[in-house]
């Protein structure tokens, strides 16, 4: 649990699930705006689905790492279709 804790949710803020778990709770932001916090940026796809998950499991009390570790993993494998894409 301790090392899915400690993956990173979002590249672009370089956050950690712990470090995003711990934004969303001490926040009374949406969505929209407490992304932002975690992500530090504007991208309006950027990590999507595993931070409004992760966001709604905070808002609920109940985390469920491996879900959102599986959605992580699935944000890498499109962006190495997408890489491998354009080198085709």
């Amino acid at each position: 649990m301790k090392e899915l804790e400690d993956k990173i949710i979002c590249q672009c803020g370089d956050k950690s699930i712990k470090q995003a778990i711990e934004i969303f709770s001490s926040s009374s932001l949406p969505y929209k705006k407490a992304k932002k916090l975690v992500t530090q940026c504007d991208h309006a796809a950027c990590c999507r689905d595993p931070l409004m998950r992760l966001f709604h499991m905070v808002k609920s009390g109940e985390i469920d790492y491996q879900e959102i570790d599986l959605l992580i993993e699935q944000i890498d494998i499109k962006k190495c279709n997408i890489k491998n894409q354009e080198n085709v």
